[in-house]
């Protein structure tokens, strides 16, 4: 099943965390994994500064492209680390102007990161259906292994 706690032989780490071995509704792995992708990625840890707000009053850049690689949406950051409410305001921005029946395929480099998101935390329910998240393959192999069956792209429906 899962890792055993090594700090105390003999006993199952599941038993004293149940949480971790929850998986919440939506979602298709137990919220152990998408805590350790979380911890993996530089870009899933809102408090890494990369750009000081002291010297820049914009930190970056972020953007949402097709697959043909054209700019829909580009948004300025000016905060320091990289937030996921700037991905979450370039897709309410494209959401907007898509047909009710369309879904789009969000590849991100902790596009599990932001499923988990939406889905345990009930935010923004009505984009649910529009969205199919998946992890782009260069960063795939840096997840989980669930996390790789679930979000990889081939795998997608789309």
């Amino acid at each position: 099943m899962g890792p055993k706690c090594t700090a105390n032989k003999g006993t199952d780490y599941y038993a004293d965390h149940p949480e971790d071995d929850m998986v919440e509704p939506g979602l298709h792995a137990p919220n152990l994994t998408y805590d350790a992708c979380q911890q993996s990625f530089i870009a899933a840890d809102e408090d890494r500064v990369k750009a000081s707000t002291q010297y820049f009053e914009d930190t970056g850049v972020i953007a949402l492209l097709c697959h043909h690689d054209i700019p829909l949406a580009v948004a300025s950051m000016w905060t320091a680390g990289e937030k996921q409410f700037y991905v979450f305001a370039l897709l309410e921005t494209i959401l907007k102007h898509i047909l009710s029946h369309w879904r789009i395929g969000a590849l991100y480099d902790i596009g599990c990161q932001m499923d988990q998101t939406l889905k345990k935390w009930r935010f923004m329910p009505e984009w649910l259906p529009h969205l199919e998240w998946g992890v782009s393959i260069f960063h795939a192999y840096g997840h989980q292994w669930a996390c790789q069956l679930w979000y990889h792209p081939c795998k997608s429906e789309l």
